[in-house]
């Protein structure tokens, strides 16, 4: 299964559907001697009540211009949350479930948030 096949289908909880997988983080805990990237983990998944698609990197706190579009794009992406992966416990091309009582965190990211960092 590629991501892409679940970008944007239903989240579920409690057999409800709570909105739509927009985004997928993922971290990399450690590098071995000699690589160059390290082997990526999935962290926890964003769910947004509309289908919106990608954030376009305006979910990061301190992103404010170009003015127009960071407005649009954190209109667009309001009531979105974060769900930690341990509390998906469904995950497939028809949707993700939710475990019951799943905690809803903000999807945002600080604007100096540096991937290079070891």
């Amino acid at each position: 299964m590629f991501l892409g096949d679940v970008i944007g289908a239903p989240a579920l909880a409690d057999g409800e559907r709570i909105g739509y997988l927009s985004d997928v983080r993922f971290f990399v805990p450690h590098r071995s001697p000699g690589q160059q990237v390290g082997s990526p983990e999935v962290h926890s998944v964003v769910i947004c009540p509309r289908r919106t698609g990608s954030f376009l990197g305006y979910e990061r706190t301190g992103v404010r211009e170009p003015w127009l579009l960071a407005t649009y794009y954190r209109w667009r992406s309001r009531g979105s949350f974060l769900v930690l992966w341990s509390d998906v416990v469904a995950w497939g091309e028809g949707g993700i479930d939710l475990r019951p009582g799943a905690e809803r965190w903000s999807p945002e990211l600080p604007s100096d948030l540096d991937s290079s960092a070891d």
